[in-house]
């Protein structure tokens, strides 16, 4: 008995986040993934909403600056990431599940203007200012393309829709997200051409066992479709004022 007392007791001593699946995530760039001042909002964030429904495991979104994700890990404040695992924090102890689905950049053209491979690629495009793109794109920069830079993706993405730049290059995802928020035809502007793809998973710290099992089994039967979700996603909390040209 008194051992029986001594191990529950031991159990209700973990700290609450060892119970619970504590995800980081930063809100710039990964609409429509995560975003809202909570992160409570996205294509990610109605996957763990189910994922919870499912196993009874409580798990929610962790605003977190990227510089400060390794010490979150290590200080107990979450113990998750969606991230590749080449660029996870800490991957030495974290256990990688998935791939959770894939993100692609893809490359967006004007109507008059549809490529059929990157060698095509030739007058102005719209990129992120400080963002790394492929070697195959880099290289036509400043030889067959003219660069402009922006400094967020609706501001590259209003300059593109107002045709200051013939192309641009964004994650699918987030040009069909602001698209329809703006009420523009995404497959009006979209290429064969993917400029990166990789895989996402999620990461948990390898002590948290019972999130590592959970998290596998859910996944291995459920399979995240982001063209359904992406319909049903409400607005950013901060208003988005890309108005194209008419």
């Amino acid at each position: 008995m008194r051992i029986g007392l001594l191990i529950i007791a031991a159990f209700w001593s973990l700290p609450v986040w060892s119970q619970t699946l504590q995800i980081m995530g930063s809100d710039e760039g990964f609409l429509p993934y995560y975003y809202g001042h909570n992160l409570d909002k996205g294509i990610l964030v109605e996957v763990i909403n189910e994922f919870a429904l499912q196993t009874g495991i409580a798990a929610n979104f962790r605003p977190m600056p990227r510089k400060r994700q390794a010490w979150a890990l290590e200080h107990g404040t979450a113990n998750a990431v969606f991230a590749n695992p080449l660029w996870m924090p800490l991957p030495d102890r974290m256990h990688a599940v998935g791939p959770v689905l894939t993100w692609r950049d893809r490359v967006f053209a004007q109507p008059a203007r549809q490529p059929d491979s990157f060698d095509d690629l030739q007058g102005s495009i719209c990129l992120r200012k400080w963002f790394v793109y492929s070697d195959r794109l880099e290289r036509r920069i400043g030889t067959d393309l003219v660069r402009h830079d922006s400094y967020n993706a609706q501001q590259m993405l209003g300059m593109f829709l107002h045709e200051r730049c013939d192309y641009t290059v964004m994650n699918e995802m987030e040009f069909r997200f602001l698209a329809r928020l703006t009420e523009v035809d995404p497959d009006h502007y979209s290429t064969e051409l993917i400029d990166a793809e990789w895989p996402v998973y999620l990461g948990i710290l390898k002590t948290q066992a019972v999130l590592i099992e959970a998290a596998e089994a859910f996944f291995a039967t459920h399979e995240v479709d982001a063209e359904a979700i992406l319909p049903k996603l409400p607005p950013p909390d901060r208003r988005v004022s890309i108005q194209p040209d008419k």
